[in-house]
């Protein structure tokens, strides 16, 4: 049956209904207005006081004021201010040095080196190839004399070592002390990264990684190759103290051993932003290496390198061993400013490929295994016979010692 409404009713009814959408548009626009609103007065306070200090000091400061340093110092402030560990402002400079480092070409003589507060010595803990200080001669274990003709104290260390980075065609020289004898040479800085450090032992490949760059994952394909050839079954991946990289450059490393994800979000990583969006995913290929695998982590394994270890042992291809890690689990993107500087910002948090996320509370190993002091604080020079972390590994793998190998 149909029923009929009077013209004043249905006019009534209309007058309603845009009544309604009015008031919601308002409502919403108010929300939005009112969150403006909101953060007006703090930037306005910021703006303001920044403003006054400036009128005050350009005044009254009885000295020059550096507008570039100034301007470089304020913006390392505000990244530093907002409180973040992994966020910080870059100048131009350091900005070009940061890309040039991300494509693995470097600064600096090519050799990691390490102090040993034991004995008060400068050594030489890994040799970049075909680096400066490769091709100079420099091995692990060389103990460093003298940076720039100056003796190398527990009290100069520090200044020393910065001798060895710095811009590409300057040079440093350095003497050295190998079985008793000394050698001095004169290094030219520059060089492309090695971030993937391998030996062979009995059936066992030891791969080292130091970072994740553009480079790494090109390095970590022929070293897996070159092992495999001269008859490793397994692999140990040695990732304590590794934190610099990318979390991109993290999964094309990955990708050189995993299948296609198949399980969870089908992705190596998913980035979420803090309103729960995805801000990126990270994938992988068809290509995988079948071989028995165990990671060594630390307190020191962060950022890319827990991805890499926590996604090992999320497709079941590899125990972890050691401590628990750091905990740095978000994603870090690089803005390029105006003035050629830059800023490096946490944008999203990384879930890996099963597992929860393992930010703030770090990924504990499968097996944990602690160095006595002794041995941690002198872990870049320790000898794997010597090194409880890499021993069960080992073990784990083959079913013995390296010493019963040995023997």
């Amino acid at each position: 049956m149909n029923r009929k409404i009077s013209l004043g009713l249905a006019l009534a009814l209309i007058f309603l209904a845009i009544a309604g959408s009015v008031a919601a548009t308002a409502a919403v626009t108010m929300r939005v207005y009112n969150s403006i609103i909101r953060d007006l007065p703090s930037r306005t306070s910021l703006y303001s006081t920044v403003s006054e200090i400036d009128d005050i000091v350009r005044n009254n400061y009885f000295g020059e004021i550096n507008d570039s340093l100034l301007n470089a110092d304020l913006s390392e402030g505000y990244a530093s201010g907002i409180g973040d560990r992994y966020s910080y402002y870059m100048t131009a400079a350091e900005y070009a040095v940061y890309l040039d480092e991300m494509q693995g070409q470097m600064v600096g003589v090519g050799a990691n080196v390490f102090y040993d507060p034991t004995d008060a010595g400068l050594y030489v803990s890994a040799v970049s190839e075909n680096s400066p200080a490769a091709l100079a001669g420099l091995q692990k274990g060389d103990r460093i004399v003298s940076i720039n003709e100056e003796a190398v104290t527990a009290y100069n260390y520090t200044e020393l070592m910065e001798n060895l980075t710095g811009d590409r065609l300057s040079s440093v020289t350095v003497t050295f002390s190998r079985d008793g004898a000394s050698q001095t040479v004169n290094l030219v800085k520059g060089y492309t990264a090695q971030t993937v450090f391998t030996s062979l032992n009995g059936t066992v490949g030891y791969v080292q990684i130091t970072a994740f760059y553009a480079t790494t994952a090109s390095q970590l394909e022929a070293a897996v190759e070159t092992l495999s050839e001269n008859g490793a079954t397994g692999l140990i991946f040695d990732l304590r103290g590794c934190s610099a990289g990318t979390t991109e450059y993290a999964a094309n490393t990955l990708d050189v051993l995993v299948p296609v994800a198949s399980e969870g979000s089908g992705a190596l990583a998913t980035a979420y932003s803090k309103d729960g969006s995805v801000r990126r995913t990270f994938t992988a290929a068809a290509s995988s290496v079948s071989m028995s695998m165990m990671v060594l982590v630390n307190g020191e394994t962060a950022g890319p390198a827990e991805l890499f270890a926590c996604d090992l042992r999320d497709y079941g291809m590899a125990r972890l061993i050691g401590e628990t890690t750091a905990g740095n689990g978000c994603l870090q993107e690089v803005f390029a400013l105006s003035d050629g500087g830059a800023i490096i910002l946490t944008t999203a948090e990384i879930h890996p490929y099963i597992s929860e996320s393992y930010n703030q509370v770090g990924i504990v190993p499968d097996e944990e295994v602690v160095l006595s002091s002794e041995k941690a604080v002198r872990l870049p020079l320790l000898e794997q016979a010597d090194d409880d972390q890499y021993q069960r590994a080992y073990s784990l793998l083959t079913g013995e010692t390296e010493e019963d190998t040995a023997a």
